[in-house]
């Protein structure tokens, strides 16, 4: 792939954004179309990008594709929605699925476009928004090798781990919901332990330093804890509501697939009690500020040191 292929982006939100600004800086010819932030696509048309008014007339324009939406239902209406990609897509095009949607779903797709000349892979992302600006990200991408090297150039944007899944279209995505469930997993139990360390009266900081000393010291702990620590929400931006999207999905393949959730069923009983409480929209550090409303504590982080 060489960079005077014309490329979409669709979905220029929290991770998107960076990674279309990154697509374009790198010397792709790039179309974007409006999202929820106004600001972002006049970033990026200020970078050299080209507006357009729909996914149709993206798909009119475009070689490849790139969606970075919410989740599965999302897919299904920039495809097949009115003026959507499939009204202007022509054979050749290839779309690459970034969102982090349903397995079958993208197995069924991937059958159907293929049909019609399209192809479609599934490249799901890992990391932060920091990660998307600053172009290293990691992705893990189904389908064979000869798509997945011909699409390297532009993977190569927005990541600098690119991890071929070595299964077909639609594995990627059950890779990143099994990454994601690990991810929830965690932040559940950080957010008991933290709730526990303040009932027994001792301070989170104090909680955080020995963890820190220990085998279980890793990323995904050090920025979870500096909202309860330092009172800072931001150092994982990725919201209780999309954690409950993940890993609802997840327990769907797992059904799918015969396969046990013992540990994950915990973690959905904590997204659905967030959404219930009213955090849906609050990030996922914040879950500890669930856990202390459930065992009679302020939900407010003590960031005294």
């Amino acid at each position: 792939m060489t960079t005077n292929l014309v490329v979409g982006f669709i979905g220029a939100g929290l991770m998107g954004w960076g990674m279309a600004k990154n697509v374009v800086e790198k010397g792709f010819d790039l179309r974007v179309m409006a999202h929820r932030k106004r600001e972002a696509i006049d970033d990026l048309v200020g970078r050299g990008a080209v507006e357009v008014a729909n996914p149709k007339e993206m798909a009119e324009q475009c070689d490849v594709i790139v969606l970075c939406v919410t989740g599965a239902p999302q897919v299904m209406q920039v495809l097949e929605g009115e003026s959507g990609i499939l009204e202007g897509a022509r054979e050749g095009l290839t779309i690459v699925d970034t969102s982090t949607s349903e397995p079958d779903q993208t197995e069924r797709l991937h059958k159907e476009l293929a049909a019609r000349g399209i192809a479609l892979v599934d490249a799901p992302l890992s990391r932060t928004p920091a990660h998307a600006w600053d172009g290293e990200l990691t992705t893990y991408v189904g389908g064979d090798e000869a798509t997945i090297e011909r699409l390297r150039p532009l993977l190569s944007t927005w990541a600098t781990a690119i991890i071929p899944t070595g299964g077909p279209v639609g594995s990627a995505h059950a890779a990143k919901l099994i990454n994601n469930v690990v991810a929830i997993g965690f932040a559940s139990i950080w957010a008991e332990c933290y709730t526990m360390v303040r009932k027994v009266g001792l301070k989170p900081q104090v909680f955080r330093e020995i963890l820190t000393n220990s085998g279980m010291n890793c990323g995904n702990f050090q920025s979870y804890s500096k909202y309860i620590c330092e009172g800072d929400p931001n150092a994982h931006k990725f919201t209780l509501r999309n954690c409950l999207k993940d890993i609802t999905y997840y327990n769907r393949l797992a059904t799918r697939n015969n396969a046990a959730t013992l540990m994950s069923d915990g973690a959905l009983q904590a997204m659905k009690l967030s959404l219930n409480l009213g955090y849906g929209d609050r990030f996922m550090p914040e879950l500890v500020d669930v856990f202390a409303a459930l065992s009679d504590l302020e939900p407010s982080p003590d960031t005294k040191a």
